[in-house]
């Protein structure tokens, strides 16, 4: 699983830029607000990349055994 990251950079105009790496899909957008909401910040820009258009695999393990002790 590949590790997911928020790069946020504050420039000098007081402006921050915001980018997620290893995050798969619409989930970025979560991200985003969770950015907005921590940083009382209004988005002025926003591009997609190309991780927005590509599904996150899950994987499932169908031969786990609940073991109670």
């Amino acid at each position: 699983m590949a590790k997911k990251q928020l790069k946020i950079k504050l420039l000098p105009n007081g402006e921050m830029q915001m980018e997620t790496v290893g995050v798969k899909g619409k989930k970025c957008l979560d991200y985003v607000e969770l950015f907005k909401i921590l940083a009382d910040a209004k988005i002025q820009k926003q591009e997609l990349t190309k991780e927005y258009y590509e599904e996150e695999q899950e994987i499932y393990n169908d031969n786990v055994q609940d073991i109670s002790f």
